[in-house]
């Protein structure tokens, strides 16, 4: 019978936590929200609807999602020429999640954050 502890491999990461690497960063989901609701969209389209993302944050975002499959950037020919995003199967099949993480948030965080406003005019 040995005596040295046997060493394991290490683990894989938990399917959470690699989904989480992937979409869990600031503006990823609601890139992919937006890209869900059109077939095409240009980066000025995409910045203008996120309102507020930083310009290079965009871009790295739409860089990783692209490397990750789940957003395709096309040139398009056109005069002037321009980039148009759209999601991949693997992106489009995140739809359900964000439906479910939408109907949570409206059942837990909307409301909750409708009743602490509605307490804070109460007491003001």
């Amino acid at each position: 019978m040995p005596t040295h502890p046997v060493v394991l491999p290490d683990e894989l990461p938990c399917p959470v936590e690699a989904a989480a690497r992937i979409i869990g960063r600031k503006w990823t989901l609601q890139i992919v929200h937006r890209l869900l609701n059109a077939s095409n969209k240009r980066f000025c389209e995409l910045q203008e609807e996120l309102g507020g993302v930083n310009p290079g944050t965009l871009t790295s975002r739409l860089k990783m999602l692209e490397d990750e499959g789940l957003v395709m950037r096309e040139q398009v020919s056109s005069i002037p020429p321009h980039v148009e995003y759209s999601l991949t199967d693997k992106g489009r099949e995140l739809a359900p999640v964000i439906a479910e993480i939408s109907d949570w948030s409206q059942r837990w965080v909307c409301n909750e954050e409708e009743k602490a406003a509605e307490k804070q005019l109460r007491t003001a």
